[in-house]
């Protein structure tokens, strides 16, 4: 955990010229699901400026255009297009506009009970590289359904895409082009028969470097973290189709139904029917 310098004091200011669009559970109820707190993006001018010591909550914010100032390893560090600043909760936040800049930004803020992986309570901050075009497109998209006649499905999957793109801001490995790769080649054929051989052969190193790697950017195993991916695009198709279990399950690799199902029991604490009901976004 960063120790707080003497002058970083406590401050939550947009400044006069801020331009800030979001929308929280009053208006998401679906964000309840996911633990979200709040999303938007912000054209933030000169003034704008956060300090928050032991926040009770994780943030990922992203750089849509120009540059802040953002606290990592204990300086202030340039954030430009291109990167994120991903924040645990209770550990030091810090980050404001430089006198005379713009900086176009999307967030989000989760929960401490959404335990997001490499965001553990108490983490320190850091920059990770990052596109924000999809994250700002879908709390766009959300912020405007939000503001019209809104439908309830149509704003759950407006939710489930906001949180989607900003998981994949911290998703672990991305950031590591050896595990970028292996993981880019997983989600293309998750029915593929994968084993640690052949992961090991993707990522172009040996099968117990591998392990150590991931253990270290994932907080899991290889083949854990495969289960991981699976069962994320599994409970997509529950939630936003109505394909057959025994489909989703050849799909995503699952020969037998009753050994897909544990699996996704395990993943999300429901059995995959269960899920598709309560997580049904109106497909049609």
């Amino acid at each position: 955990m960063d120790l707080v310098p003497k002058n970083l004091c406590e401050i939550h200011q947009l400044g006069p010229h801020t331009g800030e669009w979001l929308v929280g559970q009053r208006e998401v109820p679906a964000f309840r699901h996911t633990h979200t707190i709040v999303a938007g993006y912000s054209d933030a001018r000169p003034g704008y400026e956060f300090v928050r010591h032991k926040p009770a909550f994780s943030q990922i914010l992203a750089c849509i255009e120009g540059e802040g100032q953002v606290w990592v390893d204990g300086r202030w560090q340039r954030c430009p297009a291109g990167f994120a600043y991903v924040n645990a909760p209770r550990s030091l936040s810090a980050y404001y506009v430089p006198a005379g800049g713009r900086w176009r930004i999307c967030w989000v803020l989760y929960e401490e009970a959404e335990r997001i992986p490499t965001l553990e309570a108490q983490a320190p901050a850091r920059l990770v590289r990052a596109n924000a075009r999809g994250l700002h497109l879908a709390i766009e998209g959300l912020c405007h359904e939000a503001g019209s006649d809104a439908e309830d499905a149509s704003l759950e999957f407006w939710a489930a895409l906001v949180h989607r793109q900003a998981l994949r801001m911290v998703q672990p490995g991305e950031g590591e082009p050896r595990l970028a790769q292996l993981w880019s080649a997983v989600r293309q054929n998750l029915g593929a028969d994968w084993d640690l051989r052949r992961m090991a052969r993707t990522a172009g190193m040996s099968q117990e470097s591998l392990r150590r790697l991931c253990q270290r950017q994932v907080g899991r195993p290889p083949l854990a973290h495969l289960t991981h991916l699976r069962m994320l695009f599994a409970a997509d198709l529950l939630a936003c189709t109505r394909e057959k279990v025994m489909s989703i399950a050849t799909r995503v690799g699952y020969g037998d139904p009753f050994a897909f199902s544990n699996a996704f029991k395990r993943e999300t604490g429901l059995p995959p029917a269960r899920y598709r009901v309560k997580h049904s976004r109106g497909a049609g």
